[in-house]
C-alpha cells in the first residue's frame, strides 16, 4: 500500500526547489485574485537552438509538441470564462516548453486517467499536475517542476463536523486518477463502524460543485487545487487541517525515448535557469516549491 508520508520524505530529496516565500495572508498555491489572472504571456519566449537540436525528428517533423492534459483542474489547467480557451500555470508551461523547442504547443484534452496510457501513441508528453511517484516511474520518464501536498476542503465553518483524521461515515469526493484517488482506494476502513462513501469524478470542478451543493462533506485534492477552490467559491469553502504528503509534480514522457527525454530536460532547465518557470508560477500567485533543477525519475 502506498503511503503519502513516505513519498513526502522522498520528495524533499527528489526535487530541487526554490522557496521565495509569500505574504502570510496569501492563498498559497492559488492566489486570492485568481479570478482576474490571465497567466504568463509566453509570446516573448523564443526557440533555443541548443534545445531544439535535441528534439528527435519524430517529434519535430510536424512542427507541434502534442501534449495530453485534463483541462478541468484549476489553477493548473482549466477553461477561461469563454469556455473554450485553456488557461492555467500548466498551460503556460506547455506553451513555454514548446517555444523553447521551436515548436507549437498542441494541447489536447483527455480524461486524466487516459493521459499516461496515451504516451507515446497519442501524446508526446503529458502535463496535468501529475504527481511523480515511484510506481509511475516504473513505466514513464517523469521530470518534476513543482511540488504540492494534499488538502481537504469543506463548507465554511465545517457544519458537518468533518475531521480529516477520521473520515468514517462521511461522504468525500476526489478526481479519478489523482494521487488522492489512489490514497483513498488504498485506505483500510475495516475499523469504521460505517465506511466513508467515496465519490469519484472525472472533473475536479464537479467535485467542488458537489461539496458546495451539500452532496459531499469534503473534497480531497492537491493543496494548490483546494486553495483555488476556496478562492473561486467566494467564501463558501475552507480548507481544513494541514497539507500532507508533499510530492513533486512532473511532466511525463516515454521511457523508451531517450532523445526526447534529453530534450525535455534541457527545455525545463532552460526555463528554470532563465527564471521563466518561476515567472510562470508567480503569475498565478505561486512562489513556493517551484523547481530549479530538472531531474528524471528522482523519487526512490
Amino acid at each position: 500500500m502506498r503511503k503519502l508520508s513516505i513519498l513526502a520524505a522522498g520528495a524533499a530529496a527528489a526535487l530541487v526547489l526554490s522557496a521565495c516565500g509569500g505574504d502570510s495572508d496569501s492563498d498559497t498555491g492559488s492566489g486570492s485574485e485568481t479570478k482576474n489572472i490571465k497567466g504568463f504571456d509566453t509570446s516573448g519566449i523564443e526557440k533555443v537552438d541548443d534545445v531544439a537540436a535535441l528534439v528527435p525528428e519524430a517529434v519535430s517533423s510536424d512542427g507541434k509538441l502534442t501534449i495530453g492534459t485534463n483541462i478541468y483542474y484549476a489553477p493548473a489547467e482549466f477553461y477561461d470564462i469563454d469556455g473554450k480557451t485553456p488557461i492555467g500555470y500548466d498551460i503556460d508551461l506547455m506553451k513555454a516548453l514548446a517555444a523553447v523547442m521551436g515548436l507549437e504547443a498542441d494541447i489536447q484534452q483527455a480524461e486524466f486517467a487516459a493521459i499516461m496510457p496515451g504516451i507515446p501513441g497519442k501524446f508526446e508528453m503529458g502535463i496535468a499536475n501529475i504527481s511523480v511517484t515511484a510506481e509511475r516511474q516504473q513505466n514513464f520518464n517523469m521530470i518534476p517542476y513543482f511540488a504540492t501536498g494534499s488538502s481537504w476542503a469543506v463548507l465554511t465553518d465545517n457544519p458537518n463536523g468533518f475531521d480529516p483524521a477520521d473520515i468514517c461515515g462521511k461522504s468525500v469526493g476526489v478526481q479519478i486518477g489523482t494521487v488522492q484517488d489512489d490514497e483513498l482506494a488504498d485506505m483500510d476502513f475495516s475499523s469504521c463502524s460505517t465506511a466513508p462513501k467515496v465519490e469519484r469524478y472525472n472533473e475536479q470542478s464537479a467535485v467542488t460543485t458537489a461539496v458546495v451543493g451539500g452532496k459531499l462533506d469534503a473534497l480531497y485534492a492537491d493543496s494548490s487545487v483546494a486553495d483555488y477552490a476556496v478562492a473561486q467559491t467566494s467564501g463558501q469553502l475552507q480548507t481544513i487541517g494541514e497539507p500532507t504528503g508533499v510530492v513533486p509534480i512532473g511532466a511525463v514522457v516515454s521511457m523508451d525515448d531517450d532523445a526526447f527525454t534529453e530534450a525535455t530536460v534541457a527545455a525545463f532547465q532552460y526555463l528554470m535557469d532563465e527564471g521563466l518557470l518561476a515567472d510562470i508560477f508567480e503569475a498565478w500567485g505561486i512562489t513556493d516549491n517551484v523547481g530549479t533543477e530538472a531531474l528524471v525519475n528522482p523519487v526512490k
